[in-house]
């Protein structure tokens, strides 16, 4: 085995996507921790370079910090099996089925559904055209999210009424609807198949929900940890992150988002992400550091569980 200042790491950054500022964050704290950890570090970012010129880098292992498009749905794995450099978190497929909500949520319905645990998800409400606006068959407060995507852009909670002006340039086939459920956010980080902690997480404003800038700005959130629940929805919540890590075959690392209604005792879980942040204000390494592990111990975890498939 080579020592640890002779093994080179490519980390990938950045990209066009909408959630590029988030990783660009994610690389500098992580890229810091790499070379403070000891091995060698290449910065690339993927809207700056041919991908073609991977291979003139002779890395011996990618670390991928890449959100949304191409890092986060199986491209870029699909690149780096095919070039056969290892590389971290999720592999193809399971980075496609997380990537996509309507599928996960499909798969682990179905997967647990007959179990003594049974996974519950907020009901999926129809999308209709109506004109300029559209519209969903239920009264009550529900929620508008695109089908792919992290960092909760363009989710939009519709508090009154069945019908919404989207002006995005998503399509109606881009968005999913779901009733709004739970009184209190929550998720939990999957750290090489271990669950380390549930956060409940609340914003400064409480009209505001888990939105981009409650995500990434220094005062947007607070986060309680441990979670302000009753034991038996913490522990569910625990056990429902991993056993979901580990049928669409997590790799690494992954955090699950909840949500939990404390009147009828119920949890939801809303998603999975495979490439969960590690900016300065990011969930998975505040859980990590509650739990005795630093930025850097959980960084060279990702390191050594990198592989290719092939």
């Amino acid at each position: 085995m080579k020592p640890l200042a002779d093994i080179h790491v490519l980390l990938l950054k950045g990209g066009n996507g909408s959630e590029r500022e988030v990783s660009l964050r994610t690389a500098e704290v992580c890229t810091k921790a790499i070379k403070e950890i000891g091995y060698k570090v290449t910065e690339v970012d993927i809207s700056e370079t041919n991908f073609l010129n991977l291979t003139q880098i002779n890395a011996d292992i990618c670390f991928n910090a890449l959100h949304g498009d191409y890092g986060e749905d199986g491209s870029i794995q699909g690149l780096l099996n095919l070039l056969k450099i290892p590389y971290t978190h999720s592999g193809v497929a399971t980075s496609s089925i997380a990537m996509n909500k309507i599928n996960f949520k499909r798969i682990i319905t179905n997967a647990t559904q007959f179990s003594d645990d049974p996974i519950n998800f907020a009901e999926t409400l129809q999308l209709k055209k109506n004109g300029k606006y559209f519209e969903v068959d239920y009264d009550g407060a529900f929620v508008v999210k695109p089908i792919k995507g992290g960092s909760s852009v363009g989710v939009e909670i519709i508090r009154e009424g069945n019908k919404f002006l989207y002006t995005d340039r998503l399509t109606i086939d881009e968005l999913m609807a779901e009733i709004f459920v739970g009184s209190k956010e929550l998720t939990v980080t999957v750290l090489k198949e271990n669950p380390l902690c549930v956060t409940e997480i609340t914003t400064f404003d409480e009209k505001q929900f888990y939105n981009y800038e409650a995500k990434y700005n220094k005062k947007g959130s607070f986060h309680k940890i441990p979670a302000n629940i009753p034991k038996k929805i913490y522990d569910k919540a625990m056990s429902w992150a991993l056993k979901s890590h580990q049928i669409i075959g997590c790799k690494g690392i992954s955090r699950t988002d909840f949500r939990y209604d404390n009147k009828k005792e119920k949890l939801y879980m809303l998603e999975l992400n495979t490439q969960p942040g590690m900016t300065k204000t990011s969930l998975s390494p505040e859980q990590a550091s509650y739990c005795g592990l630093t930025i850097n111990e959980m960084i060279k975890v990702l390191i050594d569980e990198a592989s290719y498939e092939c």
